[in-house]
């Protein structure tokens, strides 16, 4: 068997495929060596990994999941996460990428229908390889094969919902403050209002940040705070984008209010804290100041 193999469609641009409704973006496979792994970073586009055998271990949001065949894992876009084959028994495992204006309210249904939000257990991964299979000997630069990819994508979408037996009336099967911590999750990157969000589920902010107080010892703004700069320390430390890119990415309207807040939560700024991470300036001021994630 070939240690890895993909296929990524190259007739459409990025841009034009994050406008489209759902599109197909890659998909492969591959046997991972021992201890082989991935990130800490983030995608562009959604992505779903299918264990075929072995074993492999996923850290996303805070948690860790202990993965094995039969297992499929689901990140969404601009959502960092590192994923490590292994060390005895390496997984195979096998993936499909994709974009588009509905792909994030896809994942995000079978997310809140799963048991572990970013993981489907028991699945029939074989047949999900099939399928991938007939992707991979197609013309990348073929728009008739870019249409079979995207159909493709569209089965495995159905038979994703199809297995994991969903049902749309029982999606948002737990507590406000549950529901509304998933949502601030996978959605921390736009400039969210913890007011409209509270409006959104139907309850009063104060209501709201009451439960979710109650629930993760911080309240929902605070949450949603230590949430992006988390994520706004993995940016720096793992890539080169410039700082009003992070926090563009982050939801900052303003990049001199995040990086003002930057430096009062971290005691550096961020082009000073990038420096240390990257082993280029010796200092002895303050370190990585935040807990983890509550609930996380």
């Amino acid at each position: 068997m070939e240690k890895m193999r993909e296929y990524k469609e190259t007739n459409h641009s990025v841009v034009f495929k994050s406008r489209t409704d759902l599109s197909f973006y890659s998909a492969g496979h591959e046997v991972c060596a021992p201890g082989q792994h991935y990130g800490p970073k983030f995608r562009a586009y959604q992505m779903i990994h299918f264990v075929l055998s072995g074993k492999g271990r996923l850290e996303v949001a805070g948690r860790t999941f202990e993965l094995q065949a039969g297992d499929a894992f689901l990140v969404p876009a601009e959502t960092v996460a590192y994923y490590e084959a292994d060390g005895e028994e390496p997984w195979h495992y096998a993936w499909i990428n994709f974009l588009g204006i509905t792909s994030r309210q896809y994942l995000l249904e079978l997310m809140e229908a799963a048991d572990e939000t970013y993981v489907l257990r028991g699945l029939p991964v074989q047949k999900y390889y099939a399928t991938i299979q007939e992707v991979l000997p197609l013309d990348a630069s073929s728009i008739s094969d870019y249409l079979l990819a995207n159909s493709l994508t569209l089965y495995i979408f159905s038979q994703l919902f199809y297995d994991t037996g969903f049902d749309h009336s029982s999606v948002h099967k737990g507590s406000v403050a549950e529901e509304v911590k998933l949502y601030l999750d996978v959605n921390y990157y736009e400039p969210l209002q913890i007011q409209q969000v509270a409006w959104q589920f139907g309850v009063h902010p104060n209501y709201l940040t009451r439960i979710f107080r109650a629930a993760y010892g911080v309240g929902p703004k605070e949450y949603l705070t230590q949430l992006k700069l988390k994520k706004a320390e993995t940016l720096l430390a793992t890539t080169s984008y410039p700082v009003t890119v992070v926090a563009d990415s982050l939801g900052f309207e303003d990049g001199f209010a995040f990086s003002r807040l930057f430096k009062r939560k971290t005691g550096f700024s961020p082009t000073a804290f990038r420096q240390r991470a990257e082993g280029r300036e010796n200092t002895s001021g303050p370190g990585d100041i935040f807990e983890p994630i509550p609930g996380g």
